[in-house]
């Protein structure tokens, strides 16, 4: 896990992957020394990368460029990317209101997904809806979809992460996860 400075929207669900024996890493995701500095003194081809690295506009096209190569620099072989709702082809997802305000955000992460697409390893898109800070609902899903729309909180979203780095059939798919309600 690589926390980005001013941005931790992992902090509810560190503990838990802590407990299931994650490594929790500080680093600046915009400082490309600071992110080969993460996999250096690590066997990369036994880690998986989960990114959830967003926020600014810096974050969303360097951040996410950063982590996506200096781990296909490393040699790793599973990435899970979180993105959103919008990118690539579930443009037609999302209004035409959010996309002008969101828009400048959305084709940034689209960037980092098609720089995910173009390495060797084994990618998971993971395109969140609008992210929430209420409590979790337990009720979130991970569908195969490019029309779904809708919200998710950053517990839940953390659960359906976790689910998509664990299943071999999420690989090389682009997946939407919002709440069920």
């Amino acid at each position: 896990i690589m926390h980005v400075s001013g941005y931790d929207p992992l902090s509810i669900t560190v503990p838990f992957l802590k407990r299931i024996g994650a490594e929790t890493v500080y680093a600046e995701a915009t400082e490309r020394a600071e992110v080969d500095a993460v996999f250096q003194a690590r066997d990369a081809s036994d880690l998986a990368v989960v990114c959830l690295v967003g926020g600014s506009p810096q974050l969303n096209t360097q951040g996410n460029l950063n982590v996506i190569e200096a781990a296909a620099a490393a040699g790793v072989k599973r990435f899970v990317l979180t993105t959103s709702i919008g990118c690539g082809d579930s443009a037609g997802a999302i209004d035409p209101f959010v996309k002008a305000i969101a828009g400048r955000s959305i084709r940034a992460k689209e960037w980092a997904e098609n720089r995910l697409r173009s390495t060797s390893m084994d990618w998971t898109i993971v395109r969140a809806g609008g992210t929430t800070r209420r409590v979790g609902t337990g009720g979130a899903i991970l569908v195969d979809s490019t029309t779904v729309s809708g919200h998710i909180n950053l517990s839940d979203l953390g659960d359906m992460l976790f689910l998509a780095l664990q299943s071999d059939k999420s690989i090389h798919r682009a997946l939407a996860a919002v709440d069920r309600g």
